[in-house]
């Protein structure tokens, strides 16, 4: 939280008290809340917006001329190490094309040099202009017929879940495991009790799929057919649409995207390589298709920004409001 006299520094900005040290003039707020475009002056102070409406008095006012201000985009489940990028690299890959925020377990580069890998990428994004929530990875090997150059255990999860930044255990990909009720992994699932748990149940429907949902389990980013979506989504999980270098699937499962399941799914890429990076971007490409695949553009946008940051609770990401992070994109 902001210190207090920071806080009451905010509350005055925001009562139109004192000036604001930045206002974005004559935007065009998307307010992902209740889906309109509303016209105002966005005030910010410090890091974080003080109010949106009808403020003129700051140390520096940009006008943005009706462009659009939309809250900056959340990646809700990649893997960095895909990219083939250093994280510093990756930053100024998908910083410029608005994702601000990403959600990785960092399992890839776990798999060959464990804790001291994440710490390095870890301590890297720190300097960087981008929000980086570490999922702690629950599947390293990802299986017990893998080779790998680092092997984390229970110990070591509980450590991890202890790091700051650490919001939830990564995807228990080892869904037989769940099934059988693998004391291994429900271990895992413990410690991360009160956290966010992700998913991986390719193909897992039915009662098998209520069976891995009851281990604590709620999201999944494997549904390759509306059907198999349909039936998580129904099952109470949030679904997350990918559309990655490899696997895409955001055609298949757009028709799951309706007013009354929207604020259950997300955007996300899963893996895209450096190339695919370059050529179409980040989230913002899977957002501008969904766009070009008839999705409503400021559906796509909160299916990018506030339905990832209340799924992973990232208080004050995700919206251009009183008393949000001003990470914002024009």
């Amino acid at each position: 939280g902001l210190e207090l006299s920071k806080l009451a520094q905010l509350i005055s900005v925001a009562k139109g008290e004192l000036p604001a040290d930045l206002i974005l003039a004559n935007a065009s707020v998307l307010n992902v809340f209740t889906g309109e475009i509303e016209p105002g002056n966005v005030a910010i102070c410090g890091d974080r917006i003080a109010g949106v409406g009808d403020y003129h008095q700051a140390k520096q006012i940009l006008d943005l001329r009706g462009k659009y201000l939309a809250p900056g985009l959340i990646n809700g489940h990649t893997h960095l190490e895909s990219s083939m990028l250093d994280i510093g690299q990756y930053a100024r890959a998908v910083v410029p094309r608005g994702t601000l925020a990403v959600v990785t377990d960092l399992h890839e580069i776990a798999n060959v040099c464990g804790l001291e890998g994440m710490r390095y990428v870890l301590r890297s994004a720190r300097r960087l202009p981008l929000e980086l929530f570490l999922m702690a990875p629950s599947c390293v090997p990802a299986t017990h017929l893998e080779t790998s150059g680092a092997s984390l255990e229970p110990q070591a999860l509980r450590q991890i879940l202890r790091w700051r930044g650490c919001i939830g255990l990564g995807e228990v990909m080892n869904f037989p495991g769940v099934l059988s009720a693998n004391e291994s992994i429900l271990n895992k699932i413990s410690l991360a009790r009160g956290k966010v748990v992700d998913g991986h149940a390719p193909g897992v429907t039915g009662k098998n799929l209520s069976a891995y949902i009851a281990a604590g389990i709620y999201s999944d980013h494997e549904s390759v057919s509306l059907d198999e979506a349909r039936d998580k989504l129904r099952q109470g999980m949030y679904v997350m649409i990918r559309e990655g270098s490899s696997e895409k699937n955001l055609d298949a499962l757009l028709p799951l995207v309706t007013d009354k399941t929207y604020k259950r799914c997300l955007l996300v890429v899963d893996d895209r390589s450096c190339v695919d990076l370059l050529r179409d971007g980040d989230i913002d490409a899977v957002v501008r298709k969904a766009i070009r695949s008839g999705l409503d553009p400021v559906r796509a946008i909160q299916m990018a920004t506030i339905n990832a940051a209340e799924y992973f609770r990232l208080a004050r990401l995700g919206a251009i409001a009183p008393g949000y992070t001003a990470n914002l994109i024009v």
